[in-house]
Formats: C-alpha cells, sequence, structure tokens
C-alpha cells in the first residue's frame, strides 16, 4: 500500500471519528455548566477545577478536528484522569461532585482510549503468537479480565464514598465493624487521599485498556498490552501486600477488600499470558534489527493476514465461548490445596494458638502462599509455585524461634505438604506458548 493511498485512508477514517471531538466538546461544555447546575457550594477549587478541565476538553476536542493534530485527542484522555482524581484530592463535600467527575472523566478517557484513532485496514497480521496455540488477546480472553475490572471499580468507589463521608457506615456480609476499621485506619488516613478512591481510578483504567484495541493488539498496539499489563501485575501485588497488613497493622479484615484482591489475582492469572506476548514479539523483532521503541509504540507491518481459526464465534455456543475465556489458565488440584492452606494460614493461625511475631510471619507467610498458588494457576507462570517452598521454609525457621511444641508441628505438617504439593506441576499444561515453553517447569 502507497503512503498516498495509506494517507487518504487514513484522512477518511479520522472524518468518519469526527463524532469524538464534537463528543469531547459536549462533555466539556457539560463541565462548564456544571458548577453553577449542581450547586458545587463551599467547592471552590473543584469549581475552578471543572471550568479549567472543561476548556482544556473543549480546546482538546477542536484541535485534533485537523487531521493534523488528531493526536491531540489524547489530551481529553489526560483531562479524564485527571477528572477522576480531582474529588479526592480536593475531598469533595457534595456526592454529586464525585459522581459527575468520575462519570465524565471516564467518557473523556474513552472517547480517547476506546475509540479507534488507527483504521482496521491496517491491522492485518496473524491474530496467533508464534508457537503458541491460542490468541491471549481475543476477546474471550478479555472479557474476565474487563468484567473484574469493573467488580473491582465498583466496589473500590463504594468504599470511598465512605472514605469521603456520603454515607454514614459500609456495608460488609460477614457483619462487624472490621471493614470501617480498615478502610480508617492508620494505613489508609496517611494517603492524602482516600486511597480507595485511587483503587477506584485504577481498576476503572484497567477496565477501559482492557477492551482498547483489536484481537491482534498483542503486535499493534504493544504499548497499550504492557501499560495494561502494569496496572494489573504491580499494582495487583500492591493491592494484595496492603490486604495483607491487615491483620498486622489494624487487626481486623475487610471483606470488601479481600473480594477486590481476589479479583486483582484472578485477573493477573488471566492477564499474563498476553504480556508474555509481547514481551516475546518485542524481543523477536529487536532480534531482527528493527527499532524498537517504533515497533513498541506504533506496532508492526505484516503484508499477509493469518486468521485465528481456534477461537470460537459467540454465535459458537455459551459452553465453547466460556471454555476460550480460561485458554492459557488451569487449577490444578494441588495448587488449589497449597491455596486453601496458605488461606488457612492467614485466617486460622491464632486457632492453632499463633499469637504475636509467629502470628504476624503466620500471616505474611500464608497470604503469600494464597497468591502464588493463584497465580501459578496460569499456564505460562506454573513455575512460580516453587517460591510456596522457600516460604515454609521460612515458616519452619519462625515457629521453631518463636512457637512451642504445638505450633511446631502444626507448621511443620503444613509446610511439609505445602512443599510437596509445589513440586508437582499437578495438570498437564494443554497449551504451546512458543520460546516460553522451556520456562514451564
Amino acid at each position: 500500500m502507497g503512503n498516498v493511498a495509506r494517507t487518504d485512508i487514513e484522512k477518511a477514517f479520522h472524518n468518519k471519528m469526527m463524532w469524538t471531538r464534537f463528543g469531547t466538546i459536549f462533555l466539556g461544555l457539560w463541565l462548564l455548566s456544571s458548577p453553577e447546575s449542581f450547586g458545587y457550594g463551599n467547592s471552590q477549587p473543584l469549581a475552578w477545577s471543572d471550568l479549567f478541565s472543561g476548556i482544556a476538553l473543549i480546546f482538546f476536542g477542536l484541535l485534533s478536528m485537523f487531521y493534523s493534530c488528531r493526536h491531540w485527542i489524547w489530551g481529553g484522555c489526560a483531562v479524564g484522569i485527571w477528572l477522576q482524581l480531582a474529588p479526592l484530592v480536593f475531598w469533595a463535600k457534595e456526592p454529586v461532585i464525585y459522581v459527575n467527575d468520575t462519570l465524565i472523566g471516564i467518557l473523556a478517557i474513552a472517547f480517547c482510549v476506546l475509540v479507534p484513532i488507527r483504521p482496521r485496514e491496517f491491522e492485518i497480521g496473524p491474530q496467533i503468537p508464534k508457537g503458541w496455540s491460542y490468541n491471549p488477546s481475543s476477546w474471550q480472553q478479555r472479557v474476565p479480565v474487563i468484567f473484574f475490572g469493573m467488580v473491582g471499580w465498583f466496589v473500590a468507589r463504594y468504599l470511598a464514598a465512605y472514605q469521603l463521608h456520603y454515607t454514614d457506615y459500609v456495608w460488609s456480609p460477614m457483619g462487624g465493624d472490621g471493614t470501617e476499621k480498615v478502610i480508617t485506619s492508620m494505613v489508609a488516613n496517611n494517603f492524602p487521599v482516600p486511597d480507595a478512591g485511587l483503587g477506584a481510578l485504577a481498576y476503572s483504567l484497567e477496565a477501559i485498556m482492557g477492551a482498547k484495541g483489536g484481537v491482534r493488539r498483542w503486535h499493534t498496539m504493544p504499548w497499550l498490552v504492557v501499560a495494561f499489563g502494569f496496572l494489573v501485575v504491580p499494582l495487583g501485588f500492591v493491592s494484595i501486600l496492603l490486604v495483607m497488613m491487615q491483620p498486622i497493622i489494624v487487626g481486623a479484615w475487610c471483606f470488601l477488600c479481600l473480594m477486590i484482591a481476589c479479583c486483582m489475582l484472578i485477573m493477573l492469572a488471566l492477564e499474563v499470558d498476553e504480556v508474555i506476548a509481547v514481551c516475546q514479539y518485542l524481543h523477536q523483532s529487536k532480534k531482527e534489527g528493527k527499532p524498537f521503541w517504533r515497533t513498541f509504540f506504533k506496532g508492526s507491518d505484516y503484508a499477509g493476514d493469518e486468521p485465528d481459526r481456534r477461537t470460537p464465534l459467540v454465535s459458537a455456543g455459551i459452553g465453547e465461548f466460556f471454555k476460550a475465556m480460561t485458554w492459557g489458565a488451569t487449577i490444578p488440584w494441588n495448587l488449589l490445596v497449597t491455596a486453601l492452606l496458605g488461606g488457612w494460614l492467614l485466617f486460622g493461625n491464632k486457632v492453632m494458638g499463633f499469637s504475636g511475631t509467629l502470628s504476624n510471619n503466620a500471616d505474611v507467610v500464608g497470604a503469600l502462599t494464597v497468591v502464588f498458588s493463584i497465580i501459578s494457576w496460569a499456564e505460562v507462570l506454573r513455575t512460580i509455585r516453587f517460591v510456596n517452598i522457600l516460604l515454609m521454609v521460612w515458616l519452619a525457621v519462625v515457629t521453631i524461634v518463636w512457637g512451642g511444641t504445638l505450633q511446631i508441628s502444626l507448621a511443620l505438617i503444613i509446610g511439609v505438604i505445602v512443599a510437596l504439593l509445589s513440586i508437582l506441576k499437578g495438570r498437564r499444561i494443554t497449551e504451546t506458548y512458543g520460546s516460553w515453553d522451556r520456562f514451564i517447569k
């Protein structure tokens, strides 16, 4: 395809997507009228924030109407992220401000991130990575990640509403005031903004980025998959670590926080294969002498098209659709047992007579055992299960130093069982992952 023809297609596509620019301008006008329409009252910093944000959205919307300035629409994405942060930074006193800013912020991000900027005609090439048996970027693979991201978003937003004093209580299915103690604890109060609100921002971005791009995004949009993976993997670990600190620092459990952490663990296990596919692709491109950063941000140029003949269509039936969601992730019986034993160490160590330093270490070891067991459900990270053996050695040493005869016996029994089960690979690896197969032990 010649450069002239390519440019003509891009210009035609740009004109077709002009509605997104008008949509951005409309959002800007909405924000300009919000302070007077909703009565911001004493929230003058937020009133000024909405006014400047509205002007910025109008500016980026108008400027990006010109083909040569089309990428300025990404400025609207930056404004959308700020709109999600602003009610937290200024501790919005009125719930309508929080709802208004976060909703407009999400729409602004969606106009930039969800709506394609690149014509589909240019997104050709293989759908399945070289040496892989399935496509980790298929919609079937991404739907559960998007779903759990939305669950985390809604739950975190609910907790943020309590931290912002919009509600007088926070519901917990387990009863008690553990959730309130955790989200108003010293750890939570040390954040300059409501930490649950930051979590809601992160989860909303994860849901949006999970929906961005086509089924070839592992090689057409490597930057997006890496950014998405960064949100899911490192931030997932941070979320889990914060949950792990609850019994040690606060002395209570937040059921809704545990629910979010479980969502993050499942997302991590389901998303990591796509990140590895991108890393393989970038490594191979580098070996072939292609410019790394150009490939990273602009993707590849394939001459031919190789469709995915394995992934079922929605019309194939619900059963086949759901099977395709979990390709690359299985639940071996041994790792399910180690996760349950880790949960027992985390929640039941006091029943076994653990206390003080010993109990704190059991909390940490138990939580990490659950984390690494569930992460190992992803076939590409099955080798991570060996970390459980080191955790059991840690538990044994700590128990021998600080525990009594009963605690030592119980810890050794659990430790030996977890270590032996972690040596086993469990279920047979059912998929292939190209050059990554040699790392799966």
